[in-house]
C-alpha cells in the first residue's frame, strides 16, 4: 500500500461515463481518492453519502473527491444516479489503479476467502504527494476525518 510521501499514480481508467480519465489530471487541487468495495451495498453506500454531503466543505478547502471501485462505468452511473453523488467515480474493472495502490487484499467472510478491496482512502496535496492514508477506513465519520486533514 502507498504511504505518505509517495506520487500519485498515473493510471488511465474509465469514469461513470465510460470516458478516460488519468489520475494525473487529477493533479493541482488537493484529492481525496477513496477505494471501495461495491456500488450500492450499505457500507458503501454510507461512505458516498457522507461525502456527498461534505462535498460543499470539501470544495470551499478546494479539494476534489473521487472513488474507486471495480464496477463497470454503467453500475457506477446507476449509483450516481440512485444517491446524487456528486463527484466521479472510476470504474477500475481491470484492478490497474487497485493494483498501484496496493488496495486489493484477501478477505475472509464466513469461512470463505477471496480477494477484493479494502476500504481505503488516500488524501494527497496540490502537486500529487501524498500526505494522508486511511488503510482500513471506518465508514462512520470518515468523510469527516478526511475533510479535517485538508489544510
Amino acid at each position: 500500500m502507498l504511504e505518505p510521501g509517495a506520487a500519485l499514480p498515473v493510471v488511465t481508467v474509465a469514469d461513470e461515463s465510460g470516458s478516460p480519465v488519468s489520475t494525473g489530471d487529477l493533479i493541482g487541487l488537493p484529492l481525496v481518492l477513496y477505494f471501495y468495495p461495491k456500488d450500492d451495498t450499505p457500507g458503501c453506500t454510507n461512505q458516498a453519502t457522507q461525502f456527498r454531503d461534505l462535498t460543499p466543505a470539501f470544495e470551499k478547502k478546494s479539494a476534489r473527491i473521487v472513488g474507486v471501485s471495480r464496477d463497470s462505468s454503467a453500475s457506477h452511473r446507476r449509483f450516481k444516479a440512485k444517491y446524487g453523488i456528486p463527484f466521479p467515480l472510476l470504474a477500475d474493472v481491470d484492478s490497474t489503479l487497485c493494483d498501484a495502490f496496493g488496495v486489493i487484499v484477501e478477505k475472509n467472510m464466513y469461512g470463505k476467502t477471496s480477494r477484493g478491496v479494502q476500504r481505503s482512502t488516500f488524501l494527497f496535496d496540490a502537486t500529487g504527494t501524498l500526505v494522508h492514508v486511511w488503510p482500513k477506513a471506518n465508514v462512520d465519520g470518515h468523510a469527516e476525518d478526511v475533510l479535517s486533514k485538508i489544510s
